[in-house]
């Protein structure tokens, strides 16, 4: 942070940016400009100088900095993820968070030195911190591909302190791989999660077909096991277990190439359908459109574990009627 914002030049008055050469008096730590003080040909404080008292930067009115702090013509901004309310909202409309109040018009005159005064006030609101708020350090009001980022946090739902800088990287340098760990621990459980529907079905899809050598292997050792012929011939046993093997490591593969292109799919998906509902910005439902449309879905997970379960059923009872015809 710049160490001489805010304050002036005690010779010409205006106000040190970062890119002014400034000079410090030696005696009183008054600062100014390089050229004012080199038209002064000395420090303009010599009161100072002669109590050996230092330079302090001039103090704000009570006043002013009550109008600094409160401006009850302003719309209210979220102490906790920094998004612009109107005026008539009693809650941040993105992360919930009561919005403060508090200014000169909130009570009478005097009303803070009153016994009592701090058990009136609502608690102190939690300092903004970029990396803790829904948009992950970016402005709500900033856009990505023309689209506000506020949009993109009401459709993603959960995590978009994760997804928005994701979204802004690939973006601006046009990233395609970026590393996902639920991706890659949950395959197509976490894309149904996304509703990210096509690749999770292709997922699933390619995850029963490569478990199919393992499935075959499976049925024959439990055949041995029941103390029964293996159904499957030596050279077909040999070639199952040649293809687990091999299936096994493009499993390993294929959740490698989740992992590593949910996030940019994720992001065409979500750019594409947002992008779609922007056409009705300004109806009252947009932002429940926003919320309906993305989000997460809990209950395509279970569909798809309970979809699994029911494969792993018809498997056993095809297993069961296999043996209970060689009685």
């Amino acid at each position: 942070m710049f160490k001489y914002e805010g304050i002036s030049c005690p010779h010409c008055g205006e106000k040190f940016k970062p890119t002014d050469e400034i000079l410090i008096c030696p005696d009183c730590g008054a600062p100014y400009h390089r050229r004012c003080i080199e038209e002064l040909g000395a420090c303009k404080f010599q009161d100072l100088h002669a109590k050996g008292e230092s330079w302090q930067p001039p103090q704000k009115a009570p006043h002013e900095e009550e109008e600094t702090k409160y401006d009850s013509r302003a719309p209210l901004r979220c102490s906790r993820c920094g998004t612009v309310n109107s005026r008539d909202k009693l809650f941040c409309e993105v992360c919930g968070t009561p919005l403060n109040r508090e200014g000169p018009e909130s009570g009478a005159p005097g009303s803070r030195n009153q016994p009592g005064a701090d058990w009136q006030r609502p608690p102190h609101q939690m300092a903004y911190n970029p990396y803790t708020t829904p948009f992950g350090g970016l402005s709500p009001d900033e856009e990505i591909e023309e689209i506000p980022v506020k949009d993109l946090a009401l459709f993603v739902g959960q995590n978009t302190h994760y997804f928005l800088p994701k979204f802004k990287d690939m973006a601006t340098k046009g990233k395609k791989v970026s590393w996902n760990w639920a991706a890659f621990l949950f395959d197509c459980f976490y894309l149904f999660y996304r509703k990210m529907w096509g690749p999770a079905i292709v997922t699933a899809v390619l995850k029963l077909a490569l478990s199919v050598p393992s499935l075959v292997l499976f049925y024959n050792m439990f055949f041995l096991q029941m103390g029964l012929d293996m159904p499957s011939g030596e050279g077909t046993l040999t070639l199952m277990y040649q293809l687990s093997n091999i299936f096994y490591i493009l499993s390993l593969v294929m959740r490698a190439a989740i992992s590593l292109f949910t996030n940019y799919l994720y992001q065409r998906q979500v750019f594409y359908s947002v992008g779609k509902l922007r056409d009705r910005k300004d109806s009252p439902e947009y932002s429940t459109l926003l919320t309906a449309k993305g989000g997460t879905s809990v209950k395509a997970v279970v569909l798809c574990i309970v979809a699994t379960l029911l494969f792993s059923f018809l498997s056993s009872i095809m297993l069961l009627a296999s043996i209970s015809s060689l009685y």
